[in-house]
C-alpha cells in the first residue's frame, strides 16, 4: 500500500453496489480515442487514470456484480479485462492482461474534486472527433506509445 500521506480517493459505480478504495497518485492519466474505448464507454473518448494494482481496492455489495468482458479487440494489442456493474453498467475498471500491475479507473466513477487527474497524455488522436481540441499540456499520439 501506499504511505499514509499519500491521497486517499473513493468512487463508485452509478447505483454505488460496486466501491473503490485507490490510495496513492495516478501513475498516469489519460483521455484514449481508440474504437474500443469509445464502444465501452458509449463516448467519443474514456477519461482514465491509472494507479498501481496495489494501491487499488474494490468491494461490492453482491460479489456477482462485478462482471468482467474480455475485449480481444484493443488496437494496443492484447486483452483488456473490462469490468462493470451487473445491476447499473457503469464501467468500474480496466486491466491490461499485459500490465496487470496498473489498475485502469474511468475518472468519472471517482468521488469529488478531479483537478489533479488532468490527463497528461491522450492516445489514438487519429480517431479523435473533429470538434475535440487538444488538452492543453497533454502529449498526444496517434496511436498508443509504446511503454504507456
Amino acid at each position: 500500500m501506499a504511505s499514509s500521506s499519500s491521497p486517499e480517493r473513493t468512487g463508485s459505480c452509478l447505483c454505488g453496489a460496486i466501491k473503490v478504495r485507490i490510495q496513492g497518485h495516478p501513475v498516469r492519466t489519460n483521455l484514449c480515442h481508440c474504437a474500443s474505448c469509445q464502444k465501452s464507454t458509449g463516448v467519443v473518448y474514456a477519461s482514465m487514470a491509472a494507479f498501481k494494482s496495489d494501491d487499488v481496492t474494490y468491494t461490492a455489495s453482491d460479489p456477482s456484480l462485478l462482471r468482467t468482458y474480455d475485449d480481444t479487440s484493443p488496437e494496443s494489442g492484447g486483452v483488456l479485462e473490462r469490468s462493470f456493474c451487473g445491476r447499473c453498467g457503469s464501467n468500474v475498471r480496466v486491466i491490461s492482461r499485459g500490465r496487470a500491475e496498473l489498475t485502469i479507473v474511468p475518472q468519472g466513477i471517482i468521488d469529488g474534486n478531479k483537478d489533479d487527474l488532468r490527463p497528461r497524455l491522450e492516445v489514438f488522436c487519429a480517431r479523435r472527433a473533429g470538434w475535440l481540441g487538444d488538452v492543453e499540456g497533454a502529449q498526444t499520439y496517434e496511436a498508443m506509445p509504446t511503454g504507456a
